[in-house]
């Protein structure tokens, strides 16, 4: 009774299992799929499978033909006709009693008079399960409906068992097979029509013929119905089904390149959602509850198109729709609203299909151009750059003339996409032309680019845009602009500045309440509070900051947030979890990138494995990745230099960090170098204390103490480690790369001390506080070139002493200021007298202050 099939069964046996236990338990099962989805044999398998299990097959009935079904079920269950009885009564009469299975075929051209024979069977035999395949569900009360979709794999183990059938040596290529199987789009009868091919084509030129696919896949078999013989005679058959006013408008839904929504598919077709309806009833179109968005399958979509009318009409009214709907979210993506960021994400494919058209046909380009500007900040706040700059540039290059605000869109998203120097030159040449906030907008891309290799030069320039973006109530504009010049100064260690500027931006950014710019604002913070050693403070930050630019999909502050915290959760001590997060959030990274971000990422991912033990060096190419960035690429040299103990890469990293003036990458640099060399580490310390980075005093403590050691004065190196020690645990500070590179030739030296003095000088460093520590580092700096009279013959710490002196102070009441004894103090005033000249502490102390004024 059921069909014969020379060839096996491949790649369902899932679905033949699940369907068979489906079968088992529910009276009407129709699989309803697409054209060459596979229904029929699907259904075979499974009748195959349970049919001992109900009571055995009963019958196969093809409802395609265009005889009467009933007519035609009758003949297929082998019983005689009845002139006295309707087909209908006599089938129905005949199963009454009988227990088992009918499968009933391609149900969707007669789909009425299934339901209604269906029907009246369930109703009438009530031991009979029914099984039908359809392109449509029949719409029975109580008929469970499944879906027939692509096969596993996009059905590759089925074209090669179908092409080894008529090809016996075929040695399959898995790319190749995996091309045709993909263009195949998984269905099982374009593989198979595919793998026909193979008797006289290799597996490349199929592939290559695969791009026609409608044309393509074809069978001469004429056993097979003229339906199946083909892609497209495979469609047309259930587009014609489904009727005129639905193949128009699925011709209209041909135009949108991806899953669309129904507002979208009503305003490309003119219809109401019962048209598409229909559609999906048909399995023309695709519908995915969970997302409620729409699909065509590309064969499905190509063959639509061949049917779309070539006036234009469907995209006119489309594109009007987009407009519309653009100019609806455009002050919501302007405030990064996360409903204007969705709905923008939801209906992404119908703008896509609009300026796409408009560029390639030059029709409605002023309305294109509208939609760019609308929708700019929506492209880059979901990481999706390149798309965005790409339709633009396709807007604009159709153009005569390019708008300003145009300009700009492109400029931003050009500059975004990571092309910074196309962007900027884009930029410059809107400034030249436009006012008000267009122009307040390119400047600031003009001196954001400019940041980078001259922060203190940006200034003029972000300040004009601070300007005009304020005159212009361009509220976006202003904090952009503000928070570019908080980087500015932040980049130089003027970080009150920094913050001062970051203030000054919050009041127009409470009026935008935008999360990405909220999301700077965060960076900014926690850079200030890693770098004065508020590490607990900047973690918090960094991790708001990031919540907020990872809530909004923007990859460029969600990097800006990923560096500090990264930092301090390594200097907390805690460089796993620094890796960690790194791993967790690499593929958001991946999937939005934006300007700058990997390199980002892969330098938090570095400094996590610098402060890891053991450490990991730094990738090679991460250093190549740098280079033209000073800022990043110092940073990434002063690793490689802390875990190499290089000198010359020290070098570089101060060479660049000089360059834009940042004091803190500089100060750093001076450190390993003067680890390295042995020499210079007291300036390094000073310009560490004086730049504000306390995460750097301990390390520079470190070193100097290293250079005292190796001088033989270990009561000195014993001081200063116990005080670095101090600070660190004032911190909570961990030991960085370049501190447990330079203590771990300390332990030997210390530990020969008296236990006596190794106390007194661990409490004597302890009692320092930073400002301390770093004037004990420099009074016990030991002897330079000096004259021998005069003040320059003064040593530093004779220098306190005299000013101490200087305020009245006792030898006792000096000693405990500086941390000696009485003794050792009138042993500097003894020098102090001889360089001078001076007999009394009368005369010293006229002599201060006659130098300070």
């Amino acid at each position: 009774m059921l069909p014969a099939y020379a060839s096996s069964f491949v790649g369902r046996d899932d679905d033949v299992r699940d369907l068979a236990g489906l079968v088992g338990r529910t009276r009407v099962v129709t699989l309803v799929g697409p054209g060459g989805s596979g229904k029929t044999r699907l259904a075979v398998e499974v009748a195959r499978v349970v049919g001992g299990a109900v009571g055995g097959v009963v019958g196969f009935v093809e409802a395609g033909a265009p005889a009467d079904l009933a007519l035609v079920a009758l003949r297929a269950v082998g019983v005689r006709e009845d002139p006295d009885a309707s087909p209908e009564d006599r089938l129905v009469a005949s199963l009454t009693d009988r227990h088992g299975l009918l499968v009933i075929d391609g149900c969707e051209h007669v789909r009425s008079a299934a339901a209604v024979l269906v029907g009246r069977l369930v109703r009438g035999c009530p031991d009979l399960r029914v099984l039908t395949t359809s392109r449509v569900r029949l719409g029975l009360v109580g008929e469970t409906v499944r879906a027939v979709g692509r096969l596993p794999d996009d059905g590759r183990a089925l074209f090669v068992e179908r092409a080894r059938e008529v090809r016996g040596d075929l040695r399959p290529d898995d790319s190749t097979v995996a091309d045709i199987c993909r263009l195949a789009e998984g269905l099982p009868l374009a593989v198979e029509l595919a793998a026909g091919h193979a008797r006289g084509l290799s597996l490349a030129a199929i592939r290559d013929g695969m791009t026609d696919r409608l044309r393509f896949p074809v069978s001469a078999d004429s056993g097979l119905p003229a339906r199946h013989r083909s892609l497209q005679a495979c469609i047309a058959w259930g587009l014609d089904a489904a009727g005129e006013r639905a193949a128009q408008a699925l011709a209209a839904l041909s135009v949108l390149p991806g899953r669309f929504t129904l507002e979208t598919a009503r305003a490309a077709t003119g219809e109401p959602a019962a048209v598409l309806e229909t559609l999906v009833d048909h399995s023309l179109v695709m519908f995915d509850p969970a997302d409620a968005r729409y699909r065509l399958l590309d064969t499905v979509r190509e063959h639509a198109a061949e049917l779309l009318p070539d006036d234009g009409s469907v995209t006119d009214r489309l594109r009007a729709w987009v407009a519309e709907l653009a100019g609806e979210l455009a002050d919501g993506l302007g405030r990064a609203d996360p409903d204007a960021l969705d709905r923008l994400d939801r209906e992404a494919v119908a703008v896509v299909a609009v300026l796409r058209d408009a560029a390639a046909s030059g029709h409605g380009l002023d309305e294109a151009a509208g939609i760019v500007v609308d929708l700019a900040f929506g492209w880059s706040l979901r990481g999706r750059c390149h798309e965005g700059r790409d339709l633009a540039r396709g807007v604009a290059e159709a153009l005569p003339e390019v708008p300003p605000r145009l300009g700009w869109a492109l400029a931003f998203l050009t500059a975004y996409a990571g092309d910074l120097a196309t962007g900027v030159e884009l930029a410059a040449g809107v400034a030249d032309r436009a006012e008000g906030a267009t122009r307040g907008r390119a400047l600031t891309l003009v001196g954001m680019a400019q940041l980078f290799v001259d922060p203190a030069g940006a200034i003029a320039v972000l300040a004009e845009a601070v300007e005009l973006g304020g005159r212009a109530g361009d509220d976006w504009g202003e904090v952009e602009a503000r928070q570019l010049l908080a980087y500015c100064h932040l980049q130089q260690c003027a970080d009150a500045e920094a913050v001062g500027w970051a203030d000054s931006a919050r009041p127009a950014l409470g009026r935008l309440g935008h999360a990405q710019l909220r999301a700077w604002d965060a960076a900014i913070r926690a850079e200030v509070a890693v770098r004065a050693g508020r590490l607990v403070d900047g973690e918090a930050v960094g991790r708001d900051g990031l919540r907020l630019a990872l809530g909004v999909a923007e990859p460029v502050s969600a990097a800006a947030c990923l560096l500090p915290l990264v930092r301090a959760l390594c200097a907390r001590g805690r460089p796993d979890d620094g890796s960690a997060l790194v791993g967790e959030v690499r593929p958001f990274f991946e999937e939005h990138p934006g300007i700058g971000t990997a390199l980002v990422v892969e330098l938090a991912d570095a400094v996590a494995g610098a402060w890891s033990e053991p450490p990991r060096p730094v990738p090679p190419a991460l250093r190549d990745a740098a280079a033209g960035l000073p800022a990043l690429g110092a940073e990434v040299a002063l690793l490689h230099a802390t875990l190499a103990f290089d000198g010359a890469a020290a070098t570089e990293a101060g060479e660049l960090a000089a360059s834009i003036g940042h004091r803190e990458l500089g100060a750093a640099a001076g450190l390993v170098r003067a680890a390295v060399a042995g020499a210079g580490a007291h300036a390094a310390l000073a310009e560490a204390a004086a730049a504000g980075c306390e995460l750097l005093v301990p390390d520079a403590l470190d070193v100097v103490a290293r250079g005292a050691l190796r001088a033989g004065r270990v009561t000195v190196a014993a001081t200063l480690h116990a005080a670095a020690d101090h600070r660190r645990e004032e911190l909570g500070l961990a030991v960085s790369p370049l501190g447990r590179a330079v203590r771990s030739d300390r332990d030997a030296a210390v530990a020969a001390l008296p236990v006596a003095t190794l106390a007194e000088c661990t409490e004597r460093g302890r009692r320092l506080d930073r400002d301390g520590a770093v004037a004990y580092a420099s009074r016990t700096r030991g002897r330079r070139d000096r004259p021998s009279s005069g003040w320059e013959s003064l040593t530093p710490t004779e220098r306190e002493v005299v000013g101490l002196v200087g305020k009245g102070l006792t030898n006792a009441a000096v000693g405990a200021a500086l941390l000696v004894s009485a003794g050792t103090v009138r042993t500097h005033l003894r020098s102090v007298f001889g360089k001078l000249g001076v007999s009394s502490r009368v005369e010293l102390a006229a002599l201060a202050a006659r130098r300070r004024e």
